[in-house]
């Protein structure tokens, strides 16, 4: 090297010990290497070097002990000593005081930032060798007294290193700071282009969703009204066709509206009709419409009714959907024979209901992803029954809008309880301020 400048690296990392020995011959630096402080002050013995940079972490003799070490030797206190560390807390200036060092220099540091130090020493040297005072002073810090030896140009350089230190790291944090403005702008702008794109899909599902329910419609009705024909004018194989047309039909029509519900929740446009009814009248309709897929299934249901039927005030097109969710579901998981429980009581403040089977049940750990859309379990239907994955999803929007709470006790190998309350409220449908807060 020809600049006659000699600098010890004392680093245990041997990557970063080459990406500093790179930087420097650069620079046409002349440059060793030590892989602690130990190591470090036999190569100082050995030659003396115009400048050192050391680590503060290290094994055997760490930065500041090496520093020291240096720093009272009357042979070698004069060598300029900057300190890489990772450290940030006040503790570690005073300790860089206490050990003598010349300069601070955080990791991770630009090549720029490190040969600044570098030259800014280098051109101090002999102002450092002329203001030598060789007074100490004591300093109380954090609980603790320091007894300080750096001279006062060291303890100059140190402090502007570490103030330099902190311009450095504010500079990256604007630099960051304006990076992640620019992000957060394409974000909005990426979210207000994902906006119109979602108000697109929503009109065409709607438009498609519409144009395909009635054709549905009849196609499940009359495959339904000629499966349940008694008459001996269809052959087996011709029901079998039939029962698979009915049930894929049905399906698609369930999955279009759930999906349908789904745009309506997710804009805010799920509108409760609230009336005074009485709750028996929904399950009625229920149990009606799904008293041949139990009876095709083998599972019988069980009902415990209260005493009193009172009206109250709810949606009740809304409630019915929930309660044919719940039921439909008890007698998919179900096994054949099994029993579904109904179970439903009022008090003066709610009413609530809860289907029970004797399924397989429901893991713990999954659970909680039971009532958020298209979410599924490990659990299948014991008759390979389908599903849109949504019909909970929106029982708990529904049951929510009405003021009321869901939820779900479940037991591997002991089955399942879905439970749902309601509040009972019985005021008029004409006080369109109360009507408005309930349906909020």
């Amino acid at each position: 090297m020809t600049t006659g400048i000699e600098i010890l690296v004392v680093e245990d990392s041997p990557t970063q010990a080459l990406k500093l020995k790179y930087i420097l011959e650069k620079q046409e630096y002349s440059v060793r290497l030590a892989v602690n402080g130990r190591e470090g002050l036999e190569a100082i013995r050995v030659r003396r070097p115009t400048l050192v940079i050391s680590d503060v972490l290290m094994p055997e003799m760490d930065g500041y002990e090496f520093c020291t070490a240096i720093k009272t030797d009357d042979d070698l206190k004069n060598i300029p000593v900057i300190l890489l560390t990772t450290l940030s807390d006040p503790q570690d200036i005073i300790r860089g005081l206490e050990s003598g060092a010349d300069n601070f220099l955080n990791k991770p540091y630009s090549e720029e930032a490190l040969l600044s130090r570098i030259k800014y020493i280098l051109i101090n040297l002999d102002v450092r060798s002329r203001m030598r005072t060789g007074m100490g002073i004591e300093i109380y810090f954090a609980n603790k007294k320091h007894y300080l030896t750096s001279e006062r140009i060291q303890i100059i350089d140190l402090l502007l290193s570490t103030y330099e230190n902190a311009v450095e790291k504010n500079a990256e944090l604007e630099k960051m700071n304006k990076k992640l403005r620019m992000m957060q702008e394409e974000l909005e702008k990426n979210n207000d282009q994902l906006k119109l794109l979602n108000e697109q899909k929503n009109m065409l599902l709607g438009m498609a969703a519409h144009d395909l329910r009635n054709p549905l419609y009849l196609i499940e009705g009359y495959s339904d009204f000629l499966v349940k024909d008694k008459s001996e004018n269809l052959s087996d194989e011709q029901r079998t066709i039939l029962s698979a047309i009915q049930s894929s039909s049905a399906f698609m029509v369930q999955m279009i509206n759930d999906l349908l519900d789904v745009h309506k929740i997710e804009t805010g446009k799920l509108d409760l009709n609230l009336e005074k009814h009485t709750f028996q009248s929904v399950l009625d309709a229920v149990l009606e419409r799904l008293a041949y897929s139990a009876e095709k299934k083998g599972v019988e249901i069980d009902i415990t009714r209260p005493d009193t039927l009172p009206e109250f005030l709810f949606d009740a097109a809304r409630i019915e959907q929930v309660v044919s969710n719940l039921v439909d579901n008890a007698i998919k998981f179900s096994f054949t024979g099994a029993i579904v429980e109904i179970r439903y009581q009022f008090s003066e403040e709610e009413m609530v209901f809860s289907v029970r089977d004797h399924g397989p049940g429901i893991p713990e750990k999954e659970i909680d992803r039971l009532f958020k859309p298209f979410s599924t379990t490990s659990v299948k239907p014991t008759g390979n029954e389908r599903s849109t994955g949504l019909g909970l999803a929106i029982a708990r929007n529904i049951i929510d809008r009405h003021g009321g709470r869901i939820w779900v006790e479940s037991e591997e190998g002991k089955g399942s309880i879905f439970s749902f309350s309601l509040p009972v409220r019985h005021m008029n449908p004409a006080e369109t301020d109360l009507r408005d807060a309930f349906s909020s």
